[in-house]
């Protein structure tokens, strides 16, 4: 049996326009989602969660409003947690038990108010911030 060797016909086509400019977008919209999470890390310094809890895992930048649902890429709408309250604990964000909301209109920047799920179902606040860090009084 004769083998017939592999005969290009030109050279490789180029890669479609379209293909390249969403490359690109893509990775402008990586680079600013790293900013964004940097500034947001740098701003807060450690887990902004107001209960004493061990901080477990490295620090994460989650959103106040999901990106999901329309929240933007930007450090007014992140917050600095660690994985722990963020998304791995078996109370976290990410499992719908906890919640953060903006206070005003400067978001993380501002103050924010933490809240917890109860047996009910229903959320109860935990704690309100005066200022980042700083919490009303009970």
């Amino acid at each position: 049996m004769a083998a017939f060797p592999l005969v290009r016909m030109g050279p490789k086509p180029a890669r479609g326009q379209r293909v390249l400019d969403k490359e690109e977008a893509d990775a402008r919209a990586l680079k600013h989602e790293r900013e964004q999470k940097g500034l947001a890390k740098r701003r807060d310094g450690r887990c902004r969660w107001p209960e004493t809890h061990k901080c477990r895992l490295q620090l994460e930048a989650a959103h106040i409003v999901d990106a999901s649902l329309g929240g933007p890429m930007d450090a007014e709408n992140l917050v600095t947690l660690c994985g722990w309250i963020h998304r791995r604990g078996p109370e976290s964000i990410h499992s719908k038990e906890l919640k953060i909301e903006k206070e005003t209109a400067r978001g993380a920047w501002g103050p924010l108010s933490y809240w917890r799920k109860g047996e009910d179902g229903e959320y109860f606040m935990v704690k309100r911030e005066t200022a980042p860090f700083q919490y009303e009084k009970d």
